[in-house]
């Protein structure tokens, strides 16, 4: 099986105020074409920031390494002499910048000595600025390239999708925009032409929706509209207006005397302890009529006082204003086929009602719906590798389940390679083919599923597997849970050995001087151990990290 994504000694580290923090140190990994890899370690060890530096989405500074995917290479490394050049142009940029604009100023003193001066600064500024973007073409060129390749051959389910996903735009435009991206749209049904026209009637085929719809609650705004603009027309506003609020303050207080009687006369059981409320049963006339007829009663005499025509100034205002956005949204919304295209990428995931899921906005959907809704997205344009980063994160063990089974079977129909990112050891048995190990920033074992969990060999990935908890048997003492002792260590800490000595049973002086190599103890299965011979027995390597020797010492040697 062939290498889809190759990398080797990848070494990063981050800018901060305390100096350069190395993040990777020398990780080298592969996924082969149709695998399912899985990544697993503690928080901190570098899985998320290796996957981010693969698509090119991640902050740090790359010192070395390699990323081969399908024969291409996804590192640009723009050369130190390149960089200070740029870094100097950039400078001269921003000074002739400034300086144009003094002497732009000075042109109001001095306008031909101030124009002349413009001049140079502009010819200057030009020159700087071209000069750059020649320079930096071969980097313009490569993030070209990786633009490209994000979200088209390589897709990547992020930890959060509701930090992924665009809350102002509906399911449909944001799976559309992928498609739209990388050109895998359908051809539109309908030509500009007509959506132009449908775009103006819009806002009369809305009005005609919305009476159709909702006939029973528009019919009352239409007659205090007419009814309104009648009284205008025979100047009868004055009187009217005073009409309404004499019998306003009447009525208010008939209602307010009744609501008060009532909660006396009529208390009833408001919750289902069984206890009695002191509110009467015209609470509900008085929470939802009452409270629309006041608000609709105060606008109505607002609009009465108001000159005729100022109302109408405002109603055109509104029109003028209103209008012209929705017709923009009609014209902008996805095209039928579009819209097709969508459902049937919905339906693949297995989302329920896709035709009204793709209406929805984020915030409307469960989080398995969101994530099936990523899931799609990063499949729309059928990638060769789909990186999931912790997919089932704050999921229910069921939509967990749901979730895994849908990548497997993406798997099997598209034969997408996946790279699965998780903490979670359950999650590694039940979806892959191969495991990867990381620990601290670099890659520790690596090998098949049964090897990995059937014959550790390197001890930090035993310590996972001994931390397991496990169903007590019948008859069995209660013991505590089982953990690796002390914590991943600060990624500013400086290692002469192995860097997880520390917390290793087997620790010697070899360990704490001289850092281990990738080893092959069996045919595809490497480790990174000086002591592989004394983790041939895991029984009794789970057995080292639970002696009471080992946990009081709260880590190794």
């Amino acid at each position: 099986m062939s290498k889809l994504l190759d990398i080797q000694g990848l070494r990063v580290h981050f800018d901060t105020l305390d100096g350069p923090v190395e993040a990777l140190h020398s990780v080298s990994l592969s996924v082969n074409q149709g695998e399912i890899m899985g990544v697993v370690g503690e928080s901190g060890c570098g899985k998320s920031v290796t996957s981010l530096v693969t698509i090119g989405l991640a902050t740090c500074d790359i010192d070395e390494g390699s990323i081969i995917f399908d024969g291409e290479e996804l590192i640009h490394k723009t050369p130190e002499k390149t960089e200070k050049t740029l870094s100097i142009l950039k400078y001269f940029s921003s000074f002739f910048t400034i300086g144009l604009l003094l002497c732009l100023f000075w042109t109001f003193f001095a306008p031909i000595q101030g124009l002349q001066a413009s001049a140079v600064m502009l010819i200057a500024f030009t020159i700087s600025f071209v000069s750059r973007r020649i320079i930096d073409a071969p980097r313009s060129r490569h993030e070209k390239f990786m633009r490209s390749i994000r979200g088209n051959k390589i897709s990547m389910i992020f930890q959060e999708p509701m930090t992924a996903l665009n809350p102002l735009y509906t399911v449909e435009k944001q799976v559309s925009e992928v498609l739209k991206q990388h050109g895998r749209l359908d051809n539109a049904e309908t030509n500009k032409f007509l959506k132009i026209a449908k775009a103006i009637i819009s806002p009369i085929e809305l009005l005609v929706n919305y009476l159709r719809n909702d006939l029973k609650g528009a019919l009352p705004i239409i007659i205090a509209t007419l009814v309104i603009l009648g009284i205008h027309q025979t100047n009868n506003a004055d009187e009217t207006i005073g009409f309404l609020a004499s019998k306003f303050f009447l009525f208010g207080f008939s209602v307010l005397f009744v609501w008060i009687v009532g909660a006396s006369l009529f208390p009833y059981r408001n919750n289902k302890a069984g206890d009695t409320g002191s509110i009467g049963i015209f609470e509900n006339f008085v929470r939802e009529k009452y409270s629309l007829l006041f608000v609709s009663w105060i606008v109505i005499i607002v609009l009465l006082w108001i000159p005729f025509g100022v109302l109408m100034t405002i109603i055109l205002s509104v029109a003028i204003l209103a209008i012209p956005p929705i017709q923009l949204s009609s014209y902008f919304s996805l095209d039928s086929a579009h819209r097709r295209q969508v459902v049937n990428i919905l339906k693949e995931v297995r989302i329920p009602n896709p035709e009204a899921v793709v209406k929805m906005y984020p915030h409307e959907l469960s989080g398995g719906m969101r994530q099936r809704v990523m899931i799609a997205m990063m499949m729309a344009c059928e990638p060769k590798l789909l990186i999931a980063d912790e997919p089932t994160t704050a999921l229910d063990v069921t939509i967990q389940a749901q979730i895994l089974n849908l990548m497997k079977d993406l798997r099997d129909r598209e034969g997408t390679a996946i790279m699965m990112i998780t903490h979670d050891l359950g999650v590694i048995a039940e979806t892959c083919d191969a495991v990867t190990v990381m620990y601290a920033g670099s890659v520790v074992e690596t090998g098949s599923l049964e090897q990995i969990l059937g014959s550790p060999r390197m001890p930090y990935t035993i310590g996972l597997l001994h931390s397991i908890p496990r169903i007590k048997e019948a008859g069995e003492e209660r013991v505590d849970l089982p953990i690796i002792p002390g914590q991943v260590p600060d990624p500013n800490e400086k290692f002469d050995g192995c860097r997880f000595h520390p917390r290793c049973p087997f620790a010697d002086k070899l360990c704490r001087t001289k850092p281990p190599q990738m080893l092959e103890v069996s045919t595809g299965h490497f480790a990174a151990c000086h002591h592989t011979d004394l983790t041939v027995d895991l029984q009794n390597a789970q057995s080292a990290f639970s002696s009471e020797e080992f946990l009081k010492s709260g880590g190794g040697n």
